[in-house]
């Protein structure tokens, strides 16, 4: 379950890449990102509890450049 792909969307909801639950979670925790989709249920620590998440969204934007 922590290996499974999670998709990254950009602040203004545009996909950026598939990152794995473990790097999830780390920015979910760090206040990078927040959760769209929990659909895969919940990851016990000793004293916290993280949703598991399918799908979550930058707090920040991030800048790509444009295919020409």
């Amino acid at each position: 379950m922590i290996d499974s792909p999670v998709l990254v969307l950009n602040q203004s909801y545009e996909p950026l890449n598939l990152c794995r639950t473990r790097r999830a979670i780390v920015l979910m925790f760090r206040g990078k990102a927040e959760v769209l989709e929990n659909n895969r249920g919940e990851l016990h620590s000793a004293n916290l509890v993280f949703q598991i998440p399918s799908v979550i969204r930058l707090v920040y934007m991030v800048s790509r450049p444009r295919h020409q």
